[in-house]
C-alpha cells in the first residue's frame, strides 16, 4: 500500500559538498514547500566528532535504526516494511503540521556505498516523487570535501604526519606542502561523487528526473530556481523568487563573507567555482579521472581524457 501522504514527497539527490544546503535553504523560504534532510535510507550508522566538541554524535539512517528495533523487539525481517512506513508517515504528518506547508523536499547526499541501496528505498518508499539531481564539478567536490574534514571528523580518526602538517598550513599558516591531496582522499571522494551520479539512468526508469548544476545555480540562481519550482510543481511569483534567492545568498548563509572568502571553520567555504585548480596536480588529476573520469566527461567538466596534463 502508498503511502497517503507522499504524493507531493520529492527528493533531492547529489554527493556532499555539492550545494544542496544551499539548495535547501532557497527551497524553504517558499511559503509551500519545506526542504529537509531526513537520511530515511543507506542502511548507514557511524560516529563523528565535530570541531570542538567533546563527545561524537552518532549519524544513522532510519532503515538502519529499523532493522535495530526489529532485532531488540525480537520481530522478523518480514515486519520491517510495516514500521519502516509507519515511522515515514508519522515523520510527514508531524512535519507538515508543524511547517504548514504541503510539499516536502528531502535533501539526500548517499553516505558512501550506499547509492543504489538508496535508490531501491526511494523506488519502495516513494515510487511516484520527483527527483532532482544537483551536480558539482567532482574535483571541487573533493576540495571541499577535505577542508570539510578538518571541522568534523570520525571518532577514530588520528591524523598523520602529512595530516597534521597540512592541518597547520591551512589553520595555523604553517610551512607549505608540495601536496594538498593524499591518494586515500582522492579514491574516497572521487567516488562519492561518482556514485549518485551512477544512478541517475536507473532513477529515469520509475521517476521524473531534473538534473542542475551547481555552476550554473552559482551563475543564474534565479533561472535555475525557477525551473525546480516548476518542476515541482510549486506555484511562484518573483516576489517570493527575489525572496528565495536572496535569503540564501552566500553573504547571508557566511554571516556576511563575499564569494571567494574562506573562512577555514566554516560548513560554508567560499561559494565558488573552480577552487580545484588552486590545489590539484598532475598526479592528482590523472589518480581522479582514472575513478571518475567518465562524468567529467559526461557533464561537460572536461573535453578530452588527457585534462590533467595541464597540471603539470
Amino acid at each position: 500500500m502508498l503511502f497517503k501522504n507522499n504524493l507531493n514527497c520529492h527528493f533531492i539527490i547529489a554527493s556532499p559538498r555539492s550545494g544542496t544546503t544551499w539548495l535547501s535553504k532557497m527551497l524553504n523560504a517558499h511559503p509551500n514547500t519545506l526542504c529537509v534532510e531526513r537520511r530515511l535510507f543507506g542502511d548507514y550508522a557511524d560516529f563523528v566528532k565535530d570541531q570542538n566538541q567533546i563527545h561524537p554524535r552518532l549519524r544513522v539512517t532510519l532503515d538502519k535504526y529499523v532493522n535495530s528495533l526489529l532485532l531488540h523487539h525480537g520481530l522478523s525481517s518480514q515486519n520491517k516494511t510495516s514500521l519502516t512506513k509507519a515511522l515515514i508517515n508519522t515523520i510527514i504528518k508531524e512535519e507538515r503540521n508543524i511547517s504548514g506547508k504541503a510539499i516536502v523536499v528531502d535533501k539526500i547526499t548517499p553516505y558512501l556505498n550506499t547509492s543504489n541501496t538508496v535508490l531501491n528505498q526511494i523506488n519502495t518508499y516513494f515510487p511516484k516523487s520527483k527527483l532532482i539531481f544537483l551536480v558539482r564539478d567532482g574535483r571541487d567536490v573533493l576540495t571541499s570535501g577535505v577542508f570539510h574534514w578538518f571541522n568534523k571528523q570520525h571518532q577514530d580518526v588520528k591524523l598523520n604526519n602529512f595530516e597534521k602538517q597540512r592541518r597547520a598550513l591551512y589553520l595555523e599558516n604553517g610551512k607549505e606542502l608540495e601536496r594538498f591531496f593524499q591518494d586515500k582522499e582522492i579514491k574516497q571522494w572521487a567516488n562519492e561523487w561518482l556514485q549518485p551520479l551512477q544512478i541517475i539512468e536507473s532513477a529515469k526508469k520509475q521517476h521524473d528526473v531534473k538534473i542542475i548544476h551547481y555552476e550554473a545555480l552559482l551563475e543564474k540562481p534565479e533561472i535555475v530556481l525557477a525551473e525546480c519550482f516548476k518542476f515541482l510543481k510549486v506555484k511562484l511569483n518573483q516576489e517570493i523568487l527575489n525572496k528565495c534567492v536572496t535569503s540564501a545568498s552566500f553573504k547571508n548563509m557566511s554571516q556576511g563573507r563575499e564569494k571567494g572568502q574562506a573562512k577555514h571553520n566554516a560548513h560554508i567555504r567560499k561559494g565558488i567555482a573552480g577552487d580545484w585548480k588552486n590545489y590539484f596536480i598532475e598526479q592528482d588529476g590523472k589518480l581522479f579521472h582514472d575513478i571518475a573520469g567518465e562524468m567529467l566527461l559526461k557533464f561537460g567538466y572536461e573535453k578530452n581524457n588527457n585534462w590533467f596534463e595541464r597540471l603539470r
